[in-house]
């Protein structure tokens, strides 16, 4: 029982332990204990609904023994069969239970009767009373009113270290039970890691599709109605004679396919920036050379030859280096940046520097949550180094291996 820290204030000193937290929490834990028992004998003879119980019992206990002193239980597999050995552990805690609760139930019994008999005696003492203790013991006079009072108060001394021995034995047995084997947590892992895998795989198949619906769809129309414009202009040049009127209609029909061909421009950046023709053809080390060469400040990228790597990874890669420019020079007013990409066996580090004024944050804006999202979907991990005054570095480290 060592790592209940409850049982390390039980083998100190008296006044130590009576000065600390854990008579109080662990008299909460032995309360709510005691009274899960009469739940599980609710439960126990309708053997269909028990290992329901019995979990939900397994998981308020796991947030229940912080109040020993333990650590929070991890939950382990969220699926679970009949045959789940967790599940069968979870079984056997919910009867095991029983005994520290049971013990619990008595001593709060025995707790509530020695307070309410050294807090009532001196009362009826005081009225004149006589305070019949057994039926060989009646207490009068406040001489003897005292003895009780002192006797029910060390009582209630020595019923606080049963209490809390209790719920250091309840916390110890359910963190022995009820705790995730090796097993359990490398299945948890493999699990993850292919929820990962399934949402960056179904993530890439969305922007695809967006990215062919805009290309063959709205840029599309977009390139016919500038070219209708054109039409139209030629048209008009031939049926209307030169003049005012004539000069009124194209300088509005020279407007409107000028806006046409903004919003056109507009789609190719936001098709680019999805995902750049580079970057399918050439992979990630050409894309940033790409987009280090269009940027207006000077820049230096280093790749290091990184080798191709899946679709959704290099997308997601490209994502933060994006965003990491944008947000340089559109809120740091950046004159100079870094882009450098490193592999160190199976891991890939990418690190954008800029000497901006610094002070990015978090809770400022969607951009740096949306890195660290995507930092997250590759199983990877993103710092962010931006004192005030600069210079700024943003740190991404994603597996690479097989």
């Amino acid at each position: 029982m060592s790592h209940v820290r409850a049982w390390s204030a039980l083998r100190g000193s008296p006044l130590r332990l009576l000065r600390s937290r854990w008579p109080w929490t662990c008299l909460l834990y032995t309360l709510v204990s005691s009274m899960v028992v009469w739940i599980s004998l609710v439960f126990l003879p309708l053997l269909l609904t028990f290992p329901a119980w019995a979990t939900v019992l397994a998981a308020m206990e796991r947030r229940l023994v912080v109040l020993a002193g333990a650590r929070r239980i991890p939950q382990g597999p969220s699926r679970r069969g009949l045959w789940s050995p967790l599940l069968w552990r979870e079984i056997g805690f919910a009867l095991a239970q029983a005994v520290p609760g049971l013990m619990s139930l008595l001593v709060l019994v025995l707790a509530f009767s020695a307070a309410f008999t050294a807090a009532a005696t001196p009362l009826l003492a005081a009225a004149g009373r006589p305070v019949r203790i057994t039926d060989t013991l009646v207490v009068t006079g406040w001489l003897g009113a005292a003895a009780v009072t002192l006797a029910g108060l060390a009582a209630l001394v020595g019923l606080a270290y049963g209490w809390v021995l209790l719920a250091c034995a309840q916390a110890a047995l359910a963190t022995t039970l009820l705790s995730p084997r090796l097993e359990e947590l490398q299945t948890q892992v493999v699990n993850l890691a292919r929820a990962r895998i399934a949402e960056l795989d179904r993530f890439e198949r969305e922007r695809q599709r967006i990215e062919r619906d805009l290309h063959d769809g709205v840029q599309r129309h977009l390139g016919v109605v500038s070219l209708r414009l054109g039409l139209l202009e030629l048209d008009l040049r031939d049926a209307l004679p030169a003049g005012a009127e004539l000069e009124s209609a194209l300088a509005g029909l020279d407007a409107a396919r000028t806006e046409a061909e903004l919003a056109l421009d507009a789609l190719r950046d936001t098709v680019y920036g999805l995902r750049p023709r580079t970057l399918v053809d050439d992979g990630l080390g050409a894309a940033l050379h790409e987009l280090g060469a269009r940027l207006p400040i000077a820049v230096t990228v280093d790749t290091g030859g990184v080798a191709r790597l899946p679709a959704a990874v290099e997308s997601s890669l490209y994502f933060v280096a994006s965003e990491a420019v944008t947000n340089a020079l559109k809120h740091a007013a950046a004159t100079r940046l870094a882009l450098r990409v490193a592999t160190a066996g199976e891991r890939l580090t990418m690190t954008v520097t800029d000497n901006g004024r610094g002070g990015a944050e978090d809770g400022r804006g969607t951009g740096i949550l949306g890195m660290r999202e995507r930092a997250a979907l590759l199983g990877g991990e993103l710092t962010v180094d931006s004192p005030a005054g600069g210079p700024t570095t943003i740190r991404i480290e994603v597996p690479v291996g097989p």
